[in-house]
Protein backbone atom coordinates (compact mmCIF):
# COMPACT_ATOMS: atom_id res chain seq x y z
CA UNK A 1 0.00 0.00 0.00
CA UNK A 2 0.87 3.30 -0.78
CA UNK A 3 2.58 5.48 2.01
CA UNK A 4 3.13 9.16 2.02
CA UNK A 5 4.84 10.60 4.92
CA UNK A 6 5.18 7.00 6.46
CA UNK A 7 1.88 6.30 6.89
CA UNK A 8 -0.59 4.88 4.61
CA UNK A 9 -2.62 6.61 2.41
CA UNK A 10 -5.99 4.85 4.11
CA UNK A 11 -4.52 6.23 7.70
CA UNK A 12 -4.37 9.71 6.34
CA UNK A 13 -7.40 9.67 4.75
CA UNK A 14 -9.41 8.01 8.12
CA UNK A 15 -7.12 10.55 10.32
CA UNK A 16 -8.67 13.68 8.06
CA UNK A 17 -12.06 12.23 8.74
CA UNK A 18 -12.04 12.07 12.36
CA UNK A 19 -10.28 15.55 12.77
CA UNK A 20 -13.11 16.78 10.83
CA UNK A 21 -15.64 14.88 12.18
CA UNK A 22 -14.23 16.01 15.87
CA UNK A 23 -14.42 19.46 14.63
CA UNK A 24 -17.85 19.21 13.71
CA UNK A 25 -18.61 17.80 17.13
CA UNK A 26 -16.90 20.14 19.00
CA UNK A 27 -18.31 23.35 17.24
CA UNK A 28 -21.54 22.16 16.16
CA UNK A 29 -22.88 20.72 19.42
CA UNK A 30 -20.43 20.89 22.31
CA UNK A 31 -19.46 24.41 22.13
CA UNK A 32 -21.78 25.72 19.31
CA UNK A 33 -23.45 28.64 21.71
CA UNK A 34 -20.41 29.84 23.35
CA UNK A 35 -18.45 29.49 20.39
CA UNK A 36 -20.93 32.08 18.38
CA UNK A 37 -21.37 34.11 21.48
CA UNK A 38 -17.74 34.49 22.04
CA UNK A 39 -17.04 35.17 18.27
CA UNK A 40 -20.48 37.31 17.86
CA UNK A 41 -21.86 35.13 14.81
CA UNK A 42 -25.53 34.88 15.07
CA UNK A 43 -26.92 31.52 14.35
CA UNK A 44 -28.56 33.52 10.80
CA UNK A 45 -24.85 34.44 10.25
CA UNK A 46 -23.95 31.13 10.65
CA UNK A 47 -26.75 29.90 7.96
CA UNK A 48 -25.93 32.68 5.47
CA UNK A 49 -22.33 31.39 5.54
CA UNK A 50 -23.36 28.13 4.41
CA UNK A 51 -25.57 28.92 2.14
CA UNK A 52 -23.20 31.33 0.61
CA UNK A 53 -20.27 28.44 0.11
CA UNK A 54 -22.54 25.43 0.01
CA UNK A 55 -20.20 22.28 -0.91
CA UNK A 56 -17.36 24.49 -0.42
CA UNK A 57 -17.16 24.79 2.87
CA UNK A 58 -17.25 21.02 3.68
CA UNK A 59 -14.71 20.37 0.65
CA UNK A 60 -12.37 23.46 2.44
CA UNK A 61 -12.71 22.30 6.22
CA UNK A 62 -11.70 19.07 4.82
CA UNK A 63 -8.87 20.51 3.11
CA UNK A 64 -7.62 22.10 6.05
CA UNK A 65 -7.91 19.24 8.01
CA UNK A 66 -5.89 17.17 6.11
CA UNK A 67 -3.10 19.65 5.42
CA UNK A 68 -3.10 19.18 9.40
CA UNK A 69 -3.07 15.53 9.12
CA UNK A 70 -0.22 15.66 6.49
CA UNK A 71 1.79 18.32 8.70
CA UNK A 72 1.76 15.55 11.99
CA UNK A 73 2.97 12.86 9.61
CA UNK A 74 5.70 14.76 8.34
CA UNK A 75 6.49 15.35 11.88
CA UNK A 76 6.05 11.58 12.69
CA UNK A 77 7.88 10.43 10.13
CA UNK A 78 11.09 12.60 10.84
CA UNK A 79 10.93 11.86 14.22
CA UNK A 80 10.51 8.18 12.97
CA UNK A 81 7.61 7.42 15.67
CA UNK A 82 5.75 4.85 15.49
CA UNK A 83 4.32 3.65 18.78
CA UNK A 84 1.40 5.16 19.69
CA UNK A 85 2.56 7.00 22.93
CA UNK A 86 5.25 8.37 21.61
CA UNK A 87 3.03 9.14 18.38
CA UNK A 88 0.79 11.37 20.82
CA UNK A 89 3.33 12.84 22.94
CA UNK A 90 4.68 14.50 19.46
CA UNK A 91 1.65 16.05 18.65
CA UNK A 92 0.79 17.26 21.91
CA UNK A 93 4.16 19.19 22.26
CA UNK A 94 3.30 20.41 18.31
CA UNK A 95 -0.06 21.88 19.54
CA UNK A 96 1.37 23.12 22.71
CA UNK A 97 4.29 24.87 21.45
CA UNK A 98 3.26 25.54 17.79
CA UNK A 99 -0.64 26.08 17.82
CA UNK A 100 -1.21 27.87 21.55
CA UNK A 101 1.32 30.19 20.55
CA UNK A 102 -0.28 30.91 17.26
CA UNK A 103 -3.74 31.35 18.84
CA UNK A 104 -2.00 33.73 21.33
CA UNK A 105 -1.10 36.29 18.37
CA UNK A 106 -4.89 36.51 18.53
CA UNK A 107 -5.24 37.23 21.89
CA UNK A 108 -2.76 39.86 22.14
CA UNK A 109 -3.34 42.11 19.19
CA UNK A 110 -6.79 41.01 18.25
CA UNK A 111 -8.69 41.04 21.75
CA UNK A 112 -9.77 37.36 21.12
CA UNK A 113 -11.06 36.40 24.42
CA UNK A 114 -9.07 33.91 26.13
CA UNK A 115 -11.87 31.84 26.42
CA UNK A 116 -12.29 31.25 22.75
CA UNK A 117 -8.53 30.61 22.41
CA UNK A 118 -9.38 28.30 25.24
CA UNK A 119 -12.30 26.45 23.37
CA UNK A 120 -10.39 26.98 19.70
CA UNK A 121 -6.85 25.21 21.53
CA UNK A 122 -8.98 22.25 23.62
CA UNK A 123 -10.50 21.13 20.40
CA UNK A 124 -6.50 21.39 18.59
CA UNK A 125 -4.84 19.80 21.45
CA UNK A 126 -7.09 16.76 21.28
CA UNK A 127 -7.75 16.76 17.50
CA UNK A 128 -4.36 16.52 17.00
CA UNK A 129 -3.93 13.56 19.75
CA UNK A 130 -6.60 11.99 17.81
CA UNK A 131 -4.39 11.87 14.48
CA UNK A 132 -1.68 10.53 16.14
CA UNK A 133 -3.63 7.80 17.50
CA UNK A 134 -5.30 7.01 14.00
CA UNK A 135 -1.82 7.51 12.54
CA UNK A 136 -0.20 5.40 14.67
CA UNK A 137 -2.01 2.03 13.83
CA UNK A 138 -1.10 3.14 10.00
CA UNK A 139 2.63 3.38 10.26
CA UNK A 140 5.46 0.56 11.04
CA UNK A 141 9.28 0.13 11.25
CA UNK A 142 9.47 -2.03 8.34
CA UNK A 143 10.75 0.59 5.39
CA UNK A 144 12.70 2.83 7.21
Amino acid sequence: MPKFFGSHIIGLLLATLAFYMFGYLWYGFLFADQWMHLTGITEADALLRSEQLGAMMYVWGLFISLAQVLGIAAVLNWAGATRLMTCVKISVILAVLIVLPVLGYGMLYQGVSIHLIGIDFLHLLIGYSLVAVVLSFFRSNDDK
